[in-house]
């Protein structure tokens, strides 16, 4: 007997022999037998077990073996349908659907670990985030001097006491500017933390490219950040239960953890004669240990009490993991079998019954009766699906594909936008001096990446801004060489 298929009622020394027991097998026997005008007399098999051709000369045992010796005409059981037993029988259409999985004991809670401020976000993201600051940084490193717009001319040398360096120099021609930017590597590495941590920067982006570059990063920054402050609260001071395993592979590869089925069962059968490597490996470690079981219930109880995972039915898991909330699913369910009721071979009664199990699941009785067994009758947990996460909250890389997507189309429209600006600037100066425009395009372009402060060709374009006096000093020193105010 195996709950919640068929139990025994807690007054069943006081009743006859079909009255004592309840289940979900006995409410479907009584509905085939209301609707298909048969009765019957039910008895408990004597081993206990579900049937086995143990040394494969025909001598089954348990359910099975009653049938063939004609000690029962029915069996009505969470009797798994499988190519060796439909040799010796014949079943029904399955009333249940089902798979493996793996039934394991909830662990204790664990306190958060000394790095779990890494938690909120997966190893994938902090490895994108860390490429985005260097992406980012060379991205800015790289516009901002390449852009006419964020280079300057620099005073800073200047003071009341010092004369401008240009006020030594007889005429404009021989007067060299010093040209700055802010964006020097090392300010550009600052500029992109600081920004990111919140903490604000001494200078920002003036050209159209470094403030679309900046602006992106700028939304890039603002949702990560978000993202990871509202999961930091639930992993600092939410304490969860963790497993170091997730499904079958997991399983086959680890020691630590026991495991084990019903002897003689079918999900012992599907291993024995799987040909996969994983399910090759765990039989070989089960058939060598001393891990089977001779029912569910001894199952459950080994894998409550020790280090074990039991490997079931899942809806026999399902029912366990609702009526005890210590047991929890591990993965999901492998493979796709089904339990129907067993008869002699060739019997009139088989395809009248599966007839009648297909009308049942058509119009949901099945259903309704798996939700009185599973759900209703004492169901002690709210929900049945698992009650550990192996993720920890961490925002998997699929959660923020996007973000990363449109940082990228944000440096790339940046990269445009500089070359555009570059151009124009080009041609500008050369239509102004009378240059050829290769000419003035190659020499901004050297001037970018030299990343001097000097330039001949620059201070004769820059200094008629800053010298209109006629005496080869510039307008903003007064006749002593000193400076005065003025707006450049």
């Amino acid at each position: 007997m195996e709950r919640p298929y068929v139990m025994l009622k807690k007054n069943h020394y006081e009743l006859d022999s079909n009255s004592k027991f309840e289940g979900f097998c006995i409410d479907l026997l009584a509905e085939l037998s209301k609707d298909l005008g048969f009765t019957y007399t039910i008895h408990a098999v004597k081993d206990g077990k579900y049937g086995n051709d143990k040394y494969g000369n025909g001598s089954w045992d348990g359910m099975i073996g009653e049938i063939l010796r004609g000690e029962a005409e029915m069996a009505v059981a969470p009797l798994t349908v499988n190519y060796r037993r439909s040799e010796a029988v014949d079943f029904t259409k399955p009333f249940l659907s089902l798979g493996i999985s793996i039934l394991y004991k909830v662990p204790d809670d664990q306190q958060p670990d000394l790095f779990s401020f890494l938690n909120p976000l997966s190893w994938q993201i902090w490895t994108a985030i860390a490429t985005s600051i260097i992406t980012v940084t060379l991205g800015m490193y790289f516009v901002a001097n390449v852009t006419p717009y964020e280079w300057n001319l620099n005073f800073s040398c200047c003071t009341a006491h010092e004369p401008h360096p240009a006020a030594a120099f007889a005429t404009n021609q021989e007067a060299p500017i010093v040209m700055s930017n802010n964006y020097s590597f090392w300010n550009t590495v600052w500029y992109v933390l600081s920004t990111m941590l919140k903490g604000g920067c001494d200078f920002g982006p003036r050209a159209v490219s470094t403030r679309l570059l900046g602006g992106t990063w700028w939304v890039f920054y603002l949702v990560i950040i978000s993202a990871y402050t509202a999961n930091l609260a639930a992993v600092l001071t939410v304490s969860r239960p963790y497993i170091p395993i997730k499904n079958l592979d997991d399983l086959a590869n680890q020691t630590s953890i026991s495991y084990g089925t019903i002897r003689g069962g079918s999900t012992m059968q599907f291993f024995q004669e799987s040909r996969i490597a994983a399910h090759v490996k765990m039989w070989e470690y089960m058939k060598d240990k001393d891990v089977f079981v001779t029912s569910n219930g001894k199952g459950v109880e080994r894998a409550l009490s020790m280090n074990y995972a039991y490997l079931m039915e899942s809806t026999s898991l399902e029912y366990e993991t609702s009526q005890n909330c210590n047991l929890t699913q591990i993965g999901g369910v492998l493979g796709s079998k089904g339990y129907g009721i067993a008869l002699a071979k060739k019997s009139d009664w088989t395809d009248r019954i599966s007839r009648q199990i297909l009308l049942y699941a058509k119009r949901g009785i099945i259903e309704m009766k798996k939700t009185k067994w599973w759900r209703s009758k004492g169901a002690a947990c709210a929900s049945t699906a698992s009650a550990v996460k192996h993720d920890r909250f961490a925002l998997s890389m699929y959660n923020v594909a996007g973000l990363f997507i449109t940082l990228g189309v944000g440096i790339v429209l940046a990269a445009i936008v500089v070359i555009f600006e570059l151009i124009y600037r080009c041609h500008h100066i050369s239509k102004k001096e009378g240059k050829p425009f290769l000419d003035e395009l190659l020499y901004e372009l050297k001037f970018a990446m030299n990343m001097n402060s000097l330039s001949n060709h620059r201070s004769r374009q820059k200094m008629s801004m800053c010298m209109n006096n006629g005496n080869g000093k510039p307008n903003h020193l007064n006749e002593n060489g000193h400076l005065k105010k003025t707006t450049i």
